[in-house]
């Protein structure tokens, strides 16, 4: 009831010290995949807000609830440094929410974000959004152990690769399990493939997971996952007329043998002969 008398009280065109807007970055997620959330919010206070900061009360914080109503516990949100929300200013916010806070179950569910206002010590909630939560059966999950220097060494837990089709998408995840408690550990975006091209996976020796996939037409891409979980290392490669990519693993991890490697972020190389000026023509012409 307190709950409900709160939502009541956020509703109240009185309490309006902010005018904020709530956006997800998309409305359907894979099972534990982090939530990113952007929050736009005009001060409509009159005076400067000051949030955030070591030792304040959370700054923002999102309500999620499922689809028969029943509310899932906050999820606070802090910040180390104050942020200054300027009277009569719009800024926007990302905010990225942990797979075990937000997209844990599968189903449907609804989030709201509230920002806290000091000088009425009260919070002001944006619009509702909706999530859709759900899995599929990995295409590759195999066990490895934990290296020295990574914490939890000697851990068992696997390595999975799940594909997940949406509606007008379909991408690539990589996902860390525990082996023995089947707990969700990481679960990260790779990006969009095109599974037509069969993609190879592989652990090596170092306990390194190694994915090769075309993530555009002609373009593939090599992605290695450390025993922690986080990226160590992308790279891309074009597929040349007669010569493919292709992962081999060989004794101190992998190589890519074929095709060509290239670096995205640099513009295209041009080809051919420039085109000359007008004025560098030779006189008479």
């Amino acid at each position: 009831m307190r709950f409900f008398l709160f939502l009541l009280l956020l509703a109240s065109p009185a309490a309006a010290q902010y005018a904020a807007n709530l956006t997800l970055q998309k409305g359907s997620f894979l099972q534990g995949e982090p939530l990113l959330a952007f929050v736009t919010i005009t001060n409509r206070s009159g005076a400067d807000a000051i949030v955030g900061g070591v030792g304040s009360r959370p700054w923002l914080q999102f309500q999620f609830e499922d689809s028969s109503g029943r509310q899932l516990a906050p999820v606070p949100i802090s910040s180390r440094s104050a942020i200054t929300l300027k009277a009569g200013s719009t800024t926007r916010h990302t905010v990225e929410i942990e797979g075990s806070a937000s997209t844990a179950d599968v189903g449907t569910f609804y989030t709201i974000a509230s920002i806290y206002h000091p000088l009425s010590s009260q919070y002001y909630a944006t619009n509702r959004s909706r999530i859709t939560v759900t899995d599929s059966k990995p295409m590759f999950d195999e066990s490895y152990g934990v290296p020295q220097g990574f914490p939890q060494a000697g851990r068992a837990r696997r390595y999975q690769a799940i594909i997940f089709r949406d509606i007008d998408s379909v991408t690539l995840y990589a996902r860390i399990v525990d082996d023995r408690t089947k707990e969700r550990l990481t679960t990260q975006l790779l990006g969009p493939i095109i599974h037509s091209i069969q993609p190879q996976m592989a652990i090596d020796s170092k306990n390194h997971f190694h994915l090769l996939f075309m993530a555009q037409p002609r373009v593939f891409c090599h992605t290695i996952i450390k025993p922690d979980g986080q990226i160590g290392k992308r790279s891309y490669y074009r597929d040349l007329e007669g010569s493919r990519p292709s992962l081999m693993m060989v004794k101190n991890g992998a190589e890519i043998i074929g095709g060509e490697y290239f670096d995205p972020s640099k513009p295209p190389v041009r080809k051919g002969p420039a085109i000359r000026k007008a004025s560098e023509r030779p006189s008479g012409l």
